[in-house]
Parts: C-alpha cells; sequence; structure tokens
C-alpha cells in the first residue's frame, strides 16, 4: 500500500467487499461518520478494463454528466494499482428491481455524449483483451457453455466471437449495467458504480446485460417486456454476442 493510501485510511478498519467476481479488491472503510471504498487491482490487469486507474478516469470524465462515486486518490505501485473513492447514497438496484428503473438507467447511460469520449470499450478492443487473458491464463475459471452448442473452450468461444462480431452503433456504455453496479434512492435517484469497461461501445452491450438481468432474477416476462419498451426492433444475434463476450470475464 502506497504512503498516500495508508495516510487517508489511517487507522480505520478496513472491511473486505465480498460481492462481485472480478480480480479487484474491495474494501470499505469509515473515517469519521462518511463512507469510502478502497478498490485495488493487480498490475498485470493494468491494460485491462479491470484497471482501477482505467475505472477512476472513467469516473472523473462521467462527473457532472450522471452521478457517480466521487474519486478522492489514485495510487500506485510495483503490485497493484489503488482508488479510494467515496461511497453513493441510496440502495443496490437488486433491492428495487423493476423494468421502469433499468429502462431509466439505459437513458441515461446512451445520452451521454460520446464525441470527446477518450475511452474506447469497442469489441474490437474487448476481444484483444479477452485474447490476452486467455492467453495469460487470466480468465474466469467457472464459465459455462452449455446455453451455446458448439463451444467447448475458451479459444473455441474466442473464434466464434470474432466469427461474430457486429458491425457497431456506438454509444456510451456502463459496461456492465447490472443491479448491483446502479444504486437507487428513495428518491429514485440513480447511481452508477464499478465503471471499469465504460466506454464507447455497441448500444446493445448494455441492453444484452439489463436484459439476461431481469430475466435471470426478475421474471422472463419481464425481460420481454423490457425488449419491447426500447424504441427499436430487437437483435438477438447482438445480444448474443455481449452475452457471450461477458462469460469469461
Amino acid at each position: 500500500m502506497t504512503p498516500t493510501v495508508k495516510r487517508f485510511i489511517g487507522d480505520a478498519l478496513l472491511h473486505r467487499d465480498e460481492i462481485g467476481e472480478s480480480p479487484c479488491q474491495v474494501h470499505s472503510f469509515k473515517r469519521g461518520n462518511e463512507l469510502y471504498f478502497l478498490k485495488t487491482s493487480p498490475t498485470v490487469y493494468a491494460s485491462t478494463t479491470y484497471s482501477v486507474l482505467r475505472e477512476a478516469a472513467v469516473l472523473q470524465w462521467l462527473s457532472g454528466k450522471v452521478k457517480v462515486p466521487e474519486v478522492i486518490l489514485t495510487a500506485q505501485d510495483e503490485q497493484q494499482e489503488y482508488m479510494i473513492t467515496r461511497a453513493v447514497p441510496g440502495v443496490p438496484l437488486a433491492e428495487r428491481l423493476s423494468v421502469a428503473l433499468f429502462e431509466e438507467a439505459l437513458r441515461q447511460m446512451q445520452s451521454i455524449a460520446i464525441t470527446d469520449c477518450p475511452f474506447d470499450a469497442t469489441a474490437a478492443v474487448r476481444l484483444r483483451e479477452l485474447a490476452f487473458l486467455v492467453s495469460q491464463g487470466l480468465i474466469d475459471e467457472d464459465y459455462d457453455f452449455d446455453a451455446w452448442p458448439g463451444l467447448d473452450t475458451p479459444q473455441d468461444l474466442l473464434a466464434r466471437l470474432h466469427a461474430t462480431m457486429p458491425q457497431e452503433d456506438l454509444v456510451f456504455s456502463h459496461g456492465d449495467l447490472g443491479d448491483s453496479n446502479i444504486f437507487v434512492t428513495d428518491k429514485d435517484e440513480l447511481y452508477f458504480i464499478d465503471l471499469g469497461r465504460g466506454g464507447k461501445a455497441d448500444r446493445w452491450l448494455d441492453i444484452a446485460f439489463i436484459h439476461r438481468n431481469l430475466r435471470e432474477d426478475l421474471s422472463a416476462k419481464a425481460a420481454t417486456q423490457f425488449l419491447k419498451n426500447l424504441d427499436r426492433p430487437d437483435s438477438p444475434s447482438r445480444r448474443q454476442f455481449f452475452e457471450q463476450l461477458d462469460e469469461l470475464f
């Protein structure tokens, strides 16, 4: 831990957050009555969307555009990257899961202008990232290809993704727009966290994640209603592409 990070934390107790499946570690701590989070990522992930320094830069760029955590400080040493953020208000959307709140989250993300967005999260970039993770043995080993016949290995998946990469309609994408990464207040204000994969990407990436979340955690009816409410026809092949792209992360 770097001296600046140690000084800010002081003698506060760090509490490990067990939610999430990324290689990043998250700890909460208090200074006075304020709650903060320390997030770290190993330097081997510095060139990937797991990098907390990348996430900090995305959060700072988004500040004033949508509600995101305030970045207090960042640091790095030979082993880790570090980011401290102030906690956001509200509860995870998982506690108030609804089609309407997900629709509002999607609207806010896709209304962000990308003309000067410096963050590239397009399919080509993500596929290069995935190839790197596969080559280094850094993928999620708990993958499940049962839903997709003909896929047996990570290499099979990479080949399938390269063969089915869509022509992209770029918008700003959260990159992991699930019900644990959106917080909602009692006034229905939305706050977005875990934006390491944020950036320019196809509009169907976030749509695919929301549809999967609703299908698995609310109901198939809710997921279908979400698709019907979109301002465009459904694109099952694009949704499948982005679900498959996420399988090894």
